[in-house]
């Protein structure tokens, strides 16, 4: 391969770095507007060529990568354009993050001469380039893709067809970019009202990255932020124009992608605000200035309490609320050596989980009397509450030195009360909601978000770690159901995202299978994105949650961020587009069925493009 003479044109941050992954697997021939950056190629071996004409006629296969789409025709057909230097049979491949259709313009244009173009953008940023760990996204005709299938491996190994229409490849990667930016500002929103609750950044991003909330800007951009290191050097108005190309898209095609719309307008806000040699990573500052809060912890950030229950006795559960998920959790506990005793008014769940080995008690009061932890796990805050101080509830029954584990995803202003109505009778309570689904439960995986007194969680710990090792502590009492209403909420964020992009893919007649293959790969993931790939395809269910429920821990989020004063765009548009589904649809229809939505608003069916040729 050492003979082969291939040329690269665009050395920036991206291009420079692909283009030295060419240094010793060909001849490598280099051009670019800024004679230091490609001087800085001629001392590994490389040809610097006087213009882009000559990488032109000296090779048979060039690469370029460029800002955008009208930068690649007028390179090519500009003055002194590199198109008349190439020899019939050329081959060139475009790596710039384009428009398809001006791509395939340009491509028309090369086939008068006898010259075939492929796409092959990247996704995975500047240190996976370098590293030889970035995705490439190819389309175009296959005979020329097999003829070039060596020097792009050689880049890297992640090298995935997206057929033969060319164009494809680029507008893959402009859905994962318009992704990613969606998802990047709905994260730092989310966390940004998580902070003004007084949550640590550190805390959020251990339960976000072990939970559904979890993406590849949880997983880079967050602890990143937490050492105080930047998470990537791209530029702010390039991000924009990716984004400007998706929506350009969506309207052209007819299918709205109104989440990405909102990311567009902060970007452009950060880009006014901050001005054009902006990045991306300035919009940690944009997002802390519209919160009036910092994202990064403080030094006396609250810590997990490491004190522990030293009495050695093994306490005595009760458990209320049998529901999919509290039953799980209840049957997990039964395999802890602990004594259980449940209730629940429904008598079909009493008998499964007492035939189980759990104690049946006849009524609250009874329960709370005999049992030294009381774990509670209904729908609403307003349940919670009944369970507690209504008529014939637990208060009845409490006494001095219980503990009460609220597993609801509640209102924390509620949970607050609540926990003080019951320190005065000397009992704690502690708000633990769980995230991982009734199936998490029962494999003992769920995530548990705790608050409240310090004491009285350690006292718990190793029984909530029973039902799931990932056990983590936010601070004082509401502060696990602002945590699990922040997973919640970049949850719904996460799915929303990937609806109204998924189905703008399919509507310009992309493959899901393509899109599932390269972005999962790429910086636009997300946890939410991987679940729903496949269910679209078979009509499958990626969950149990009905949409009313879903609607109520939105706009509890929403509401703490009104209160707090974050802004929370994306997670307002998201709230809104979820309650006009439950309006729809019913609120008793599972999230799953969101799709449905999705697919009459474009006017495409997510099966078709699963057996798309």
């Amino acid at each position: 391969m050492t003979a082969v003479h291939v040329g690269y044109i665009g050395l920036g941050a991206m291009g420079g770095a692909l283009a030295r992954r060419l240094v010793d697997a060909c001849r490598l021939h280099v051009w670019d507007l800024n004679p230091q950056t490609a001087s800085r190629f001629e001392a590994a071996g490389a040809v610097v060529a006087p213009t882009a004409a000559e990488v032109a006629r000296q090779c048979k296969v060039v690469l370029l990568c460029l800002p955008r789409s009208s930068d690649v025709h007028y390179l090519l057909f500009g003055p002194e354009g590199m198109a008349e230097a190439l020899a019939p049979g050329s081959i060139v491949i475009d790596q710039t993050s384009g428009v398809p259709e001006e791509t395939r313009a340009i491509a028309r244009e090369l086939a008068l001469r006898g010259v075939v173009m492929l796409d092959a953008p990247v996704a995975g940023g500047v240190a996976a380039a370098e590293e030889g760990r970035i995705t490439m996204m190819v389309s175009g005709p296959d005979s020329a893709f097999q003829q070039v299938a060596h020097v792009l491996k050689a880049i890297s190994p992640t090298v995935v067809r997206c057929g033969e229409r060319l164009g494809d490849g680029q507008a893959i990667k402009m859905l994962n970019n318009a992704m990613n930016a969606a998802c990047r500002l709905a994260t730092l929103e989310v966390v940004a009202m998580g902070r003004k609750q007084g949550l640590s950044l550190a805390a959020m991003t251990e339960a976000i990255n072990q939970s559904t909330g979890r993406s590849r800007i949880s997983q880079v951009a967050l602890p990143a932020l937490l050492a105080g290191k930047p998470s990537s050097d791209f530029a702010l108005p390039l991000m924009m124009k990716d984004v400007d190309q998706a929506i350009h898209l969506s309207m052209k095609a007819g299918a709205p992608i109104p989440i990405a719309g909102v990311a567009r307008a902060l970007l452009q806000i950060g880009v006014n605000t901050v001005g054009p040699k902006a990045r991306l990573e300035d919009m940690i500052g944009l997002i802390e200035s519209m919160a009036a809060t910092r994202l990064r912890d403080d030094v006396d950030q609250v810590e997990t309490p490491d004190t522990a229950d030293a009495s050695g006795r093994r306490p005595v559960i009760g458990y209320v609320g049998l529901g999919s998920m509290g039953g799980a959790i209840a049957r997990r506990l039964l395999d802890s050596s602990c004594e259980v005793h449940i209730h629940d008014i429904r008598a079909d769940a009493v008998r499964d989980l007492e035939a189980a080995g759990a104690v049946v008690s006849p009524d609250l009061p009874s329960l709370a009397r005999t049992c030294d932890v009381i774990m509670i796990c209904v729908p609403t805050s307003a349940v919670v509450r009944e369970v507690l101080f209504g008529n014939g509830g637990l208060g009845e029954g409490l006494s001095k030195g219980k503990i009460v584990v609220d597993q609801t995803t509640g209102d924390p202003a509620a949970t607050r009360a609540m926990a003080a109505e019951l320190e005065a009778l000397g009992v704690a309570m502690i708000d633990a909601p769980v995230s991982g689904g009734p199936k998490g439960a029962a494999e003992g995986k769920i995530v548990t978000f705790c608050g409240g007194q310090p004491q009285a969680f350690a006292r718990v710990r190793a029984i909530l770690q029973h039902t799931g090792p990932t056990v983590v502590y936010f601070g004082p009492s509401g502060s696990g159901n602002v945590a699990k209403l922040i997973k919640n909420t970049l949850g719904a964020c996460n799915r929303l995202i990937a609806y109204e992009t998924i189905a703008l893919g399919v509507k310009i007649g992309l493959k899901l299978g393509d899109m599932e293959r390269v972005i999962n790969k790429s910086s636009g993931w997300t946890q939410a994105f991987e679940r729903i790939m496949p269910a679209l395809a078979s009509g499958g269910q990626t969950a149990q949650l009905r949409l009313e429920l879903m609607v109520k821990d939105l706009d509890l989020a929403c509401r703490l961020g009104m209160e707090a004063g974050v802004p929370m765009l994306i997670a307002h548009t998201v709230r809104s587009t979820v309650e006009a589904g439950a309006n729809e649809l019913g609120g008793d229809a599972n999230l799953d069925e969101l799709s449905r939505l999705y697919e009459a608003r474009a006017g495409i069916r997510f099966a078709d493009a699963a057996t798309r040729n």
